[in-house]
C-alpha cells in the first residue's frame, strides 16, 4: 500500500473519515456515528480552542459527517461491490489504475466539501494558537515516522516494507502463502524510502501554511487574499513537495502496480473468495450506515 499524500491539517480530519469508511480500520457503525466527535477530540489535542471555536469546529464536523453519510457512503458501497466482482479473476495495470483513480476521486470530493470551512476555522486562530498548532503538528509528524526512521537507521526499511505489505494482504485474504512471502520480500527491495523527503515536504507545507495564516496579522493584508492562499495549500499540498519526494513517490507508485499485479496473479481460489467476502461484507456495513 502506498503512502497517501495529504497536507497535515486536512489529513487528520478528512482522510481519517475516508479511510475508516473504506474499511482500513474495520470501522463499525458505532464509531462512524461518533467520528465527528473523535475528530474534534483529536484537533483539540493539537490546539487549544476557545468556546466559540469549539462550537464552530463541532458544527463543521457534524455537517460534514451528515453530508458524507447521505452523499458518499452509497458510492463507497457500490465501489466495493464492483471491486468484489472484479476480484473474481486477476486484473491488470489498467484495472489497478482505475481502482486507484476512483479512491482518489472519493478523497477529492471530501476535500472539496470540507476545505472552505476548514480554511475559515484556521483563519480564526490567534498567533498564540497558530504557534501551538504548528509545534504540535511538527511533533506528530515526527512521531508518525519514528518507526520508518528507526528501520532506515537499522538497515531494515525494506524488511519493514515487506512486513507491512504482508499484513495488508492477510487483512483481505485471510492468509498468505510461502510463495507470496518470497515474492513480497523480493519486490519490496525495489521500493525507495521516501521518509526523509516526505518529512521535508511536510515541513515546507507547514512553513507555507502557517506563514500565510500569520500574515493575517500584518497591516495591509487582505483577508480574502490570505484565504485564497490557504485554500490553495489545502487543496493542492503537492505544490510544496520537494522534487526528490515527487520523483521517488512516482517511482514507488509505478512499482506498487507491478507488485499488486504479481500478488493478484498468485492468489489461491480460497484467498480470492475470502477477499470477495470481505469486500461485500464491508459494502453491506456501509449500506447499513446510510439507514441509521
Amino acid at each position: 500500500m502506498t503512502r497517501t499524500a495529504a497536507s497535515p491539517a486536512r489529513a487528520r480530519i478528512l482522510l481519517l473519515m475516508l479511510a475508516v469508511t473504506l474499511g482500513v480500520c474495520a470501522c463499525t457503525n458505532f464509531f462512524y456515528n461518533r467520528l465527528d466527535a473523535l475528530a474534534a477530540w483529536y484537533i483539540q489535542d493539537l490546539v487549544s480552542l476557545d468556546d466559540d471555536q469549539r462550537s464552530d469546529l463541532r458544527s463543521w464536523l457534524e455537517s460534514t459527517l451528515q453530508w458524507h453519510r447521505s452523499s458518499e457512503l452509497a458510492r463507497y458501497a457500490k465501489f466495493l461491490r464492483d471491486l468484489a466482482g472484479t476480484a473474481a479473476r486477476p486484473g491488470n495495470a489498467s484495472t489497478y489504475q482505475g481502482i486507484e483513480a476512483q479512491v482518489e476521486e472519493f478523497g477529492a470530493r471530501l476535500v472539496e466539501q470540507a476545505t472552505p470551512e476548514a480554511a475559515r476555522l484556521l483563519m480564526s486562530l490567534s498567533p498564540e494558537q497558530l504557534t501551538e498548532f504548528e509545534n504540535n503538528l511538527t511533533e506528530k509528524s515526527r512521531e508518525r515516522n519514528e518507526k520508518d526512521l528507526k528501520a532506515l537507521a537499522d538497515g531494515k526499511w525494506h524488511e519493514k516494507r515487506a512486513k507491512d505489505i504482508e499484513k495488508q494482504l492477510k487483512r483481505w485474504t485471510g492468509s498468505i502463502t510461502k510463495q507470496q512471502q518470497l515474492l513480497i520480500a523480493a519486490e519490496s527491495k525495489q521500493f525507495d524510502s521516501t521518509t526523509a523527503d516526505w518529512l521535508e515536504s511536510q515541513a515546507r507545507w507547514r512553513k507555507a501554511m502557517f506563514g500565510a495564516l500569520k500574515e493575517r496579522f500584518t497591516a495591509g493584508q487582505s483577508p480574502a487574499s490570505v484565504e485564497e492562499r490557504i485554500l490553495a495549500l489545502l487543496r493542492a499540498p503537492e505544490s510544496q513537495w520537494t522534487r526528490a519526494y515527487q520523483t521517488k513517490a512516482a517511482q514507488n507508485r509505478e512499482h506498487s502496480l507491478v507488485v499488486l499485479g504479481a500478488i493478484d496473479a498468485s492468489l489461491t481460489p480460497e484467498q480470492r473468495s475470502h477477499l470477495q467476502r470481505e469486500l461485500n461484507q464491508l459494502a453491506q456495513q456501509l449500506e447499513a450506515m446510510t439507514q441509521s
